[in-house]
């Protein structure tokens, strides 16, 4: 497994922090790293997934900036939103949806999620914690298709010095996932490194399916 240290030092990321907490999207929260928002937006463009999935909506501009996207791209792309609690905007082009990732599956059924058309392009950005980190990669380990591709965001928490309030948080859980299940996903190293040696929140965190 390769490093998960992000090109991003500390004092640095400490001021970028404040920025990504105060970002706004058609004037909602959306905490959005404006790097990673270049990233997702390419890897969309370049894998064409014909359903996007959020786990974690916070207040909903996440999902409402991905449909924006797709419909600038000229594409008609499904996205469903998943959150412990559904965000009080609503949009046309997204599903959101009232479910824990902790029990994916209850989502899945409720929603057809199971039938949504394929390639998927799933975005983990829910508690951040080691459990809730983990429950998502062994669910997505079993139910992604090969070459579809998952971001799990947010393990930039390391360097941010805050990972040990998650229980380790998602870098962990990325790195113990491998280790008991390898050749499950592997690390695609053209996202993760577009802007340097993982110079992203989500250090080793674009994941291939295979």
């Amino acid at each position: 497994m390769r490093s998960f240290k992000s090109h991003f030092e500390y004092p640095f990321l400490r001021k970028y922090q404040d920025g990504v907490m105060a970002y706004q999207y058609k004037g909602i929260e959306c905490l959005r790293s404006p790097i990673d928002a270049a990233i997702q937006a390419r890897a969309i463009w370049d894998l064409k997934p014909a359903t996007i999935i959020e786990i974690g909506s916070h207040h909903g501009a996440s999902a409402i900036w991905m449909a924006d996207t797709v419909n600038n791209y000229g594409r008609q792309t499904p996205i469903f939103s998943i959150d412990v609690k559904k965000p009080q905007v609503t949009d046309p082009r997204v599903t959101y949806i009232e479910g824990d990732v902790m029990d994916l599956g209850a989502s899945f059924d409720a929603f057809d999620i199971w039938s949504a058309p394929r390639p998927w392009f799933v975005l983990e950005d829910s508690a951040h914690t080691y459990e809730c980190c983990m429950a998502a990669l062994e669910f997505l380990g079993k139910h992604m298709q090969g070459g579809e591709m998952l971001c799990m965001e947010d393990g930039v928490m390391t360097e941010l010095g805050v990972a040990d309030n998650y229980g380790g948080g998602p870098s962990k859980a990325i790195e113990d996932y491998y280790a008991a299940h390898p050749g499950v996903f592997e690390v695609d190293e053209y996202y993760c490194d577009m802007f340097g040696p993982n110079a992203t929140y989500a250090p080793n965190g674009y994941m291939r399916k295979t």
